[in-house]
């Protein structure tokens, strides 16, 4: 039997550190825990088999006490792997030049993240090592290529109205090229983010998916899944993806996902206000997933609320589920926001969603994500 793993978590938002600690310990890893930068410091010397460790904290941040793990014989051995919300591309390199296994972002889904760490705990011998950087540069080029070319591809899956099953719009998806590490969404835009070139890809898709999108009736919306670091930018500002279409600012929705860091938001609602003015909508996706949530929806107060498919799966016959819907129908209505069910499979579910007034609904039942 494989020996069980031992990491060491670094992170003072207490309310994170306790969830991870759950989730990997129901993971079958041994965890401690150190909510100060010191704390994490003496704790490294027991010797554990990862560090993940949050850049951002009081009185030292990561990088110093990655430096300090680096610098002490004891401990320069333990690979550290960075967790946190910081998504700017210095932060990054200077992480990497201090001898970080990995660099990933807290509103990653919690599969990936463990993922992550399961590679990391692979990678430890030297020719491993080499084979990865060396495979990794590939990948690289990989993408390279697949954005110089616009080699991606645009899907659109519809969303309903469930009481007369007629189109609401289409949420836009993005797939890489067919056959290659890409073609899966997750994949495509976590390497993205690690290799620096989330913003292109951001952008190329949002385009892509605009252009292609001229199927729609003047009635109907374009959800646009949108990484909140683009919002500040005069591009986007002036809806220039817009541009050449026949897409009005009315019929577009930018999609923020609960577990994409939104850094400032009383910022962020102030960039999205005048964009709000010309008619753009927004809806706060996979509710229910994550932890962040309730935050973003009293902050933004979307137009449009979607409901994590883990929620809606089997809510007919998961009474804790549909408390739960119950609870954010009323929360929606008390905001004037409309509630998207994701990911509905049966009509037994869509009966139950609608008992709840839940208006829309996206899933296999009503279409699966195709090419237009």
């Amino acid at each position: 039997m494989e020996d069980t793993k031992t990491l060491l978590i670094i992170d003072d938002e207490l309310d994170f550190l306790f969830c991870m600690q759950f989730f990997l310990e129901n993971a079958h890893f041994r965890v401690i825990t150190a909510s100060s930068p010191q704390e994490g410091l003496d704790k490294a010397r027991l010797k554990p088999d990862l560090i993940l460790l949050d850049l951002t904290m009081p009185g030292m941040d990561g990088h110093t006490v990655c430096k300090h793990l680096k610098e002490d014989e004891a401990t320069r051995h333990i690979p550290v792997m960075m967790l946190t919300s910081r998504t700017e591309t210095v932060d990054k390199l200077t992480a990497f030049n201090l001898g970080v296994a990995d660099y990933v972002g807290k509103h990653f889904p919690l599969e990936e993240i463990l993922a992550r760490i399961k590679a990391v705990l692979r990678e430890r011998s030297p020719e491993i090592i080499k084979e990865s950087i060396e495979e990794k540069h590939k990948k690289i080029l990989e993408l390279r290529s697949a954005l110089d070319k616009k080699d991606i591809r645009i899907l659109f899956q519809p969303i309903v109205n469930l009481s007369t099953r007629v189109p609401i719009g289409y949420e836009a998806l993005a797939r890489g090229p067919k056959g290659t590490f890409l073609e899966n969404p997750l994949d495509l835009f976590a390497f993205a983010a690690g290799a620096g070139m989330l913003f292109e890809l951001d952008s190329l898709c949002r385009d892509l998916s605009v252009q292609k999108a001229a199927f729609l009736k003047k009635e109907e919306m374009l959800f646009l899944n949108t990484d909140p670091s683009v919002i500040n930018t005069e591009r986007f500002q002036k809806l220039a993806f817009l541009d050449g279409s026949a897409i009005t600012p009315g019929q577009a929705c930018i999609e923020i996902t609960e577990r994409t860091c939104v850094k400032s938001f009383p910022v962020f609602s102030m960039y999205m206000k005048d964009m709000r003015s010309k008619g753009v909508k927004v809806a706060i996706d996979d509710v229910g997933e994550g932890y962040s949530s309730l935050n973003a929806i009293a902050e933004l107060k979307p137009e449009f609320i979607k409901i994590d498919i883990t929620i809606v799966r089997n809510i007919d016959s998961d009474n804790v589920k549909f408390n739960l819907v119950r609870l954010i129908a009323a929360l929606a209505k008390s905001m004037n926001s409309h509630l998207i069910a994701e990911g509905v499979e049966t009509e037994e579910e869509c009966k139950k969603l609608l008992s709840l007034r839940v208006a829309y609904g996206q899933g296999y039942l009503f279409g699966r994500p195709a090419a237009k």
